[in-house]
């Protein structure tokens, strides 16, 4: 199994939130994120569901900043 390119994944992540942040992250996005940055539509899912869990964390925090946060490392 090849070792994930640290570079790359985090390019795909800023394309993800920048699409989430401005609601462009529509039918077929993933499949040619995929294509373009050179992973499986699986592995942008993955990133898509981390980066929307992510953003609802600060979003949650913004909207309440008194409530402690746990964090999972």
């Amino acid at each position: 199994m090849a070792k994930r390119d640290p570079q790359r994944t985090e390019r795909l992540r800023a394309a993800v939130r920048y699409m989430l942040e401005h609601g462009t992250l529509q039918v077929g996005s993933q499949s040619r994120l995929a294509e373009h940055f050179r992973v499986s539509r699986q592995r942008v899912h993955q990133v898509v569901q981390e980066e929307r869990r992510l953003l609802q964390q600060r979003v949650a925090e913004a909207a309440d900043p008194a409530q402690p946060t746990v964090r999972a490392s």
